[in-house]
């Protein structure tokens, strides 16, 4: 397994990725306008990990300057794995290049909106160190 930095070419991989954690299908037109959007962005990382030539694994991170914490804050995006790579430690891998990432790029805070139903998410999340503080709250527009 190798891990690097997401790229045009992986679109497909990280697209097929995604519907699988969604467990829908993504408008594609609106995916790639803002998947391509989103490369163009210096506080946007995507990172894929690749097993035998293929996305097997993709982490994104969004940094922002926020005011109440008064410097940049790194959130995770997503992070997935194809379903017959987990529990192989490449999630592990993922997480730990995207913090590595936020600490490079001198963010005071890190952290993961989940939904309530993803209960491994959860898990995975707090075996990292991470710890379960905030509620999220949201409305579809």
């Amino acid at each position: 397994m190798e891990i690097i930095y997401a790229g045009e070419k992986h679109i497909n991989g990280i697209y097929a990725l995604l519907c699988a954690l969604e467990g829908e299908e993504i408008d594609k037109a609106r995916f790639e306008t803002v998947y391509t959007q989103n490369l163009a962005n210096s506080n946007i990382y995507y990172l894929v990990a690749v097993e035998n030539g293929a996305v097997a694994g993709f982490a994104s991170l969004h940094i922002q300057q926020l005011l109440h914490h008064g410097g940049a804050v790194g959130e995770i995006q997503e992070i997935v794995v194809a379903s017959e790579y987990q529990g192989q430690g490449m999630g592990s891998e993922l997480y730990k290049s995207i913090k590595q990432i936020a600490v490079e790029q001198n963010c005071v805070l890190l952290e993961v909106c989940c939904n309530k139903i993803r209960t491994e998410s959860h898990n995975f999340y707090l075996k990292q160190g991470m710890q379960g503080t905030h509620y999220k709250f949201t409305m579809w527009l």
